[in-house]
C-alpha cells in the first residue's frame, strides 16, 4: 500500500510548485516522478513511461491541437479580429451575456483544453470591465462547462449512457435541474458583482459577429463533419490570417510568436502523469482501500476522487462504471446520472484539469485565487448530487 501514499505527496508537491510559479508542465512531471518513486519504479520503468508518452499518438495529437489553439488565439488578438467582433457583439447584447455566452458556445466544441479558444475572445470585454485574471479564469471555465452538463454530443454524457444501455436524453432529463443550479451558481459567483460599464452602443449586426467568429465556426463545422481536428484548426487558422489581411511574412511571424512551449509542455506532462499512473498499482490500491464502503457513498465519492486524481471525467467514468454498477441499488438512468455528476465535479476541481491549466496560463492567474471562487461552486454541485442521491435512496 506504499504506492497510494504517493498520491497526496504528489498533489501537495504539484500545488506547492505551482504556487512557487513553476510551470504546470514541470510541476506535473515532478508529481509523476513522485508517484513512480512511491510505486518502486526503476530508472528503466521511468524511461519506458517517457518513451511511451512521447510515441503515443494521442499525446502527439493533443499537443498539436493545443499548440494550434494557442496560435489561433494569439492570431485572433494580433489581427484585431477579437476586438472588432466583441465591439459588434456588445452592440447587440450586454456585458454579462457576452462573458457567459461566449465560453458556453465554445464549450460545444468537444476538444481537450478548448477553453483556450474562448479565453482570448472574452478577454477584451473582461479587460474593459477591469476584471482580475482570476475572475476571468473563473468565468471562462465555469460557463464553458455549464452547457456541457446537458449537451447531447458531449462524450462524458454519451459514455455513461451507452454503458448503462439508455438514451442520452434519459440522462439529460435528470440533468436539467443540475444545469439550472450550475447557471445560477455561475451568475452568483461570477456575474452578479460585475457593474455595467459605459461603452459603445448602436445598431449591431449579427452577421458581422458570425464573420468575426467564422474561423472558429469553420473548425466546429469541419470537426462535426468528421475532418480531423488538427486539419480543421490549420484551415481555420489560414482563414483567420486571410481575413486579417496579413502578408505571408506577417502570417509566419504571427504563427511562430503564437507557439506556447509552456502549454505544449503542460500537455506532455499530463500524458506522462497518466502513463505513470496506469503503469503503477495506485488505482488498484485505491479500490482495495475503499472495499466494504456503502454503495451509495462509493457511487458518489469514488468518481470524484478518480477525476481529481486523473483530471479527466471521461477516464473516471470509464474506470468507475464497471466497478460500481454491480453495487448500485438505483435504476440505470439514476445511477449513470449520479456517477456522471460526481465525475464531472471532480474533473472541474482537479488541478490536472487541462482547461484550468491552459486558462490559468493564458490569463496568468493565481491557482489559489481561482480556487477561491471555483471550489465553492464545485461544492454546490457536489452538495446537489448528494441531495439527488438521497432523494432516490429515499424512494427505493
Amino acid at each position: 500500500m506504499i504506492a497510494i501514499l504517493g498520491i497526496p505527496v504528489a498533489f501537495a508537491t504539484i500545488l506547492l510548485l505551482v504556487r512557487k510559479k513553476v510551470s504546470y508542465g514541470v510541476a506535473i512531471i515532478v508529481g509523476s516522478i513522485i508517484i513512480g518513486v512511491f510505486s518502486g519504479f526503476s530508472i528503466r520503468e521511468f524511461a519506458d513511461c517517457a518513451v511511451e508518452t512521447l510515441r503515443d499518438e494521442q499525446t502527439l495529437t493533443l499537443t498539436a491541437v493545443i499548440t494550434l489553439i494557442g496560435i489561433m488565439g494569439y492570431s485572433f488578438k494580433q489581427t484585431g479580429q477579437i476586438d472588432r467582433t466583441i465591439d459588434e457583439l456588445r452592440k447587440i447584447s450586454g456585458e454579462k451575456t457576452i462573458l457567459a455566452a461566449i465560453p458556453a458556445a465554445f464549450g460545444m466544441m468537444p476538444i481537450p483544453g478548448g477553453a483556450l479558444m474562448s479565453a482570448p475572445v472574452i478577454e477584451p470585454e473582461a479587460d474593459r470591465l477591469h476584471l482580475s485574471p482570476e475572475h476571468k479564469t473563473y468565468l471562462n471555465l465555469w460557463f464553458r462547462h455549464a452547457l456541457l452538463i446537458i449537451f447531447p454530443l458531449s462524450t462524458t454524457i454519451i459514455l455513461p449512457a451507452s454503458l448503462a444501455g439508455i438514451s442520452v436524453f434519459s440522462m439529460i432529463g435528470l440533468l436539467i435541474p443540475l444545469f439550472v443550479v450550475a447557471v445560477v451558481t455561475g451568475y452568483v459567483m461570477g456575474l452578479r458583482s460585475i457593474k455595467k460599464c459605459e461603452g459603445q452602443h448602436g445598431q449591431g449586426s449579427f452577421l458581422r459577429v458570425l464573420y468575426g467568429l467564422s474561423p472558429i465556426l469553420l473548425v466546429i463545422a469541419l470537426n462535426a463533419a468528421g475532418v480531423p481536428l488538427v486539419v480543421g484548426l490549420i484551415l481555420g487558422l489560414i482563414l483567420l490570417l486571410y481575413e486579417g489581411n496579413l502578408s505571408v511574412k506577417e502570417s509566419l511571424r504571427t504563427v511562430v510568436r503564437g507557439i506556447s512551449v509552456t502549454m505544449a509542455l503542460s500537455m506532455v506532462g499530463l500524458m506522462f502523469f497518466r502513463q505513470v499512473v496506469n503503469t503503477s498499482p495506485v488505482v488498484t490500491q485505491v479500490m482495495d482501500l475503499l472495499e466494504g464502503s456503502p454503495a451509495a457513498l462509493l457511487i458518489v465519492g469514488l468518481p470524484i476522487v478518480v477525476s481529481l486524481f486523473m483530471g479527466l471525467a471521461l477516464l473516471s467514468i470509464g474506470v468507475c462504471f464497471p466497478l460500481l454498477e454491480p453495487l448500485s441499488p438505483f435504476s440505470p438512468p439514476v445511477f449513470a446520472t449520479i456517477l456522471y455528476t460526481s465525475a464531472f465535479a471532480g474533473y472541474l476541481a482537479s488541478p490536472l484539469h487541462l482547461c484550468l491549466i491552459l486558462t490559468k496560463e493564458y490569463f496568468h492567474s493565481s491557482l489559489f485565487g481561482v480556487y477561491k471562487r471555483f471550489l465553492p461552486s464545485v461544492g454546490i454541485i457536489i452538495l446537489y448530487n448528494i441531495c439527488f442521491t438521497l432523494f432516490f435512496l429515499w424512494r427505493l
